[in-house]
């Protein structure tokens, strides 16, 4: 297994070659230019009302705990994309998963092995046409193997300022084809109100969601109400007994030999 060094040194090297460099957080600065990237994103442009820790960055409770997977461009040394990772150790010594202060699932602490939750997930405007995604998905392909994650957890986005028009729009074609077994259900703790009215017509799936579905990973129950970011969230969880394989290879373009190196640590440890 990597050691802490060779992992920072694998991931600072992931697509140097196209200009960026796919890595861990290191230091506090580093940090703070996530948390300065997800202000931008949370607050200014879709609205949030976001808590801070000093003016333009935005903070919560569980960052200290989280590592912090970011893709910076090399040229100009700004952050374009982030995403915190929470490992069971840290949840469990904090008391809870981020996703479990919006849902009830006690599942989560029957789930067997490393169970590590993805969150804050954001990308720069300039970089949403695909590019900064696929980065991300690039360095997470790489801690996948290395923490022989079993299980990835995370809550996805969809945008609520329509009553929930377009989350009652997706979640009536997801019923039928995406929710997980009834073991693996979570409860809302500010259900997403009743829609009566129409739906929408040619309903866009987020990114985020969209990834997390064509991966593998099942949708956990009704949508709960995050009001201040006005956003209704979707609990996910990927099971690695059922990533798609297939689709992480093309996720992941040229780096598409990480995928196959990615395996069930579950399965890996019931055949041993």
């Amino acid at each position: 297994m990597m050691n802490r060094l060779e992992l920072e040194k694998s991931l600072s090297e992931l697509n140097r070659s196209q200009g960026f460099s796919v890595r861990l957080a290191t230091t506090a600065a580093d940090v703070e230019k996530t948390q300065r990237l997800r202000y931008d994103i949370f607050a200014r442009e879709m609205g949030a009302t976001v808590q801070t820790s000093q003016p333009g960055v935005e903070w919560d409770v569980f960052d200290a705990h989280c590592e912090h997977l970011l893709v910076e461009e090399l040229a100009s040394g700004r952050v374009i994309a982030s995403t915190r990772l929470l490992r069971r150790a840290a949840a469990e010594r904090i008391g809870q998963y981020y996703s479990e202060s919006e849902f009830n699932a006690p599942f989560i602490a029957g789930l067997d092995g490393e169970v590590v939750e993805l969150g804050r997930t954001c990308v720069h405007i300039d970089f949403r046409s695909g590019g900064g995604i696929m980065l991300l998905w690039s360095g997470i392909a790489q801690l996948m193997r290395t923490w022989e994650i079993d299980y990835l957890l995370g809550c996805a986005s969809v945008p609520c300022r329509d009553d929930g028009q377009l989350v009652h729009t997706l979640m009536n074609g997801f019923r039928s084809t995406q929710l997980s077994p009834e073991t693996l259900r979570a409860v809302p703790r500010v259900p997403v109100a009743h829609y009566a009215g129409d739906h929408v017509d040619g309903a866009i799936v987020p990114p985020l969601l969209k990834a997390y579905l064509r991966l593998g990973a099942w949708i956990c129950g009704e949508p709960s109400l995050d009001r201040e970011f006005g956003v209704a969230d979707l609990m996910v969880l990927l099971d690695m007994e059922n990533l798609n394989h297939r689709y992480f290879r093309h996720f992941l373009g040229r780096e598409s030999a990480a995928a196959d190196q990615v395996a069930s640590p579950r399965r890996a440890r019931e055949t041993a």
